[in-house]
């Protein structure tokens, strides 16, 4: 590999954040639309792996089916790509009514989860780039996201924190690379994709904030893109010693953990961990160890539940996903009621 291609700098961003070695041998689903982002991050890693390895990639694609034609054709193309990397191809197709962006989301996520557990796959790779986390962030300020969602998109979680997902690994290796450098990479080694021509529309808010917010931005300010990043580094920097602090409030304050009860108590300047960001951190925490809905737990429930915690709120509140909060004799109790 030329050491000085575009190319051959974008796979080397993939592999000093994600080694091949810890890879090689075990399955990885890559994600793949036959966009530019996903394409580079398959043919990387086929080419990082080695040509040997190639039957461990499984190229996983959803058909949302809501552009047909273009949608077909984008099928064709996924389908085409992993037969010439001699690759196992995985798809399912969706009923071309899902046009919500959170809903086609988790299609997706549930697809890839049922791909990864029949093919005894360790990792779902995803071809998010520093673009991706930028414009996440910026969608989840306008959605009044608390501490925790400034810090962006982790580049490795697990896939959730049930028995059955614990083992899946979500892996992002392309978080600090930009899009311009991966497009500009791939015309280089002349390797197509397909565009999707949704991308163009502002009727889905990510689209608005790449296509309208960031270049209005960038008449004020040279590279928006680029700060914001720096900002999200600097962010993810203090959410680690917010949560290691949340961590000390929940061994003190945790009294059982089904149902959830915690001891309520009065804040103290004398005792930061014991703050309202630090509380709300330890909250979300056991959010999602229990898989309870996040997105919609913006900082005014999480406020009205700190208020409720210190006895300033009432004594009962209901959130989002059906949970149930009710504060009795010091105690706070945290339970999810049957959705249906």
């Amino acid at each position: 590999m030329d050491e000085s291609t575009l190319w051959s700098t974008l796979c080397r961003g993939i592999e000093s954040t994600w080694p091949s070695q810890r890879h090689r041998g075990v399955g990885v689903v890559v994600g793949c639309s036959g966009g530019a982002d996903s394409v580079a991050l398959l043919r990387a890693l086929h080419a990082l792996r080695g040509p040997e390895c190639a039957g461990f990639l499984v190229v996983a694609h959803f058909n949302h089916q809501l552009r047909g034609d273009e949608s077909a054709t984008d099928e064709g193309f996924v389908r085409q790509l992993a037969s010439d990397l001699q690759s196992p191809f995985e798809c399912e197709r969706g009923d071309g009514n899902q046009r919500d962006e959170d809903g086609a989301r988790q299609q997706r996520r549930h697809f890839l989860t049922r791909v990864a557990r029949r093919r005894g796959c360790r990792y779902i790779a995803l071809g998010h780039t520093l673009d991706d986390n930028v414009e996440t962030v910026l969608h989840r300020l306008m959605r009044g996201t608390g501490p925790a969602g400034l810090t962006g998109i982790a580049p490795f979680a697990s896939l959730g924190s049930d028995a059955e997902q614990t083992d899946f690994v979500i892996a992002r290796p392309m978080l600090s690379t930009r899009r311009e450098l991966i497009r500009d990479a791939l015309r280089e080694q002349g390797i197509s994709w397909r565009e999707d021509s949704s991308n163009a529309s502002n009727e889905y808010k990510r689209n608005w904030i790449r296509n309208q917010l960031l270049p209005q931005l960038q008449t004020e300010y040279p590279d928006p893109t680029a700060a914001i990043a720096r900002a999200i580094r600097g962010q993810a920097q203090w959410a680690e010693c917010l949560s290691s602090l949340a961590d000390r409030w929940l061994e003190s304050n945790l009294v059982k953990k089904t149902p959830l009860v915690f001891r309520a108590e009065y804040p103290s300047n004398d005792a930061p961990e014991s703050g309202q960001a630090v509380v709300v951190e330890a909250l979300r925490q056991c959010w999602i160890e229990r898989g309870w809905p996040l997105q919609s737990m913006g900082m005014p429930q999480w406020d009205a539940l700190y208020r409720l915690l210190i006895g300033q709120g009432g004594s009962a509140l209901t959130l989002p996903g059906n949970v149930h909060a009710n504060l009795r004799a010091g105690f706070l109790t945290l339970t999810q009621a049957d959705r249906r």
